[in-house]
């Protein structure tokens, strides 16, 4: 029993974790977590849990419930990035258009004369 609930409170204490990065948007260490996460969930899953079904039961419940809000909070980290890039792409564009009125054209011809 305290194994399981031992497991159950790493998956908790990952989990949020893995919110509080996806809050922060370090997606470096994002990664790392949720690779334990899901370790710690399959171990979870994988103990003996045949009289604890109800205590699983309820703590499975908590685990939706933070997993709905980890995707919630996915999906805000995503929409800003993808504002993000647009605003990027828009103002590579707009600098981008500086770059033919900032090249220098030559008076002269771009191929000289042999004969002088």
């Amino acid at each position: 029993m305290a194994e399981i609930r031992d497991a159950y409170e790493r998956i908790m204490g990952l989990g949020q974790e893995e919110m509080a990065l996806l809050a922060d948007q370090n997606t470096d260490q994002l990664g790392h977590v949720l690779m334990a996460r899901e370790e710690a969930i399959n171990a979870f899953i994988s103990s003996d849990m045949g009289e604890q079904d109800k205590t699983f039961l309820e703590k499975l419940l908590c685990v939706q419930k933070m997993n709905t809000q980890l995707r919630q909070e996915a999906r805000v980290l995503h929409q800003s990035l993808k504002e993000e890039l647009l605003k990027v792409r828009s103002e590579n564009k707009r600098i981008g258009g500086y770059r033919n009125g900032a090249l220098i054209t030559p008076l002269n011809r771009h191929v000289l004369s042999r004969k002088g």
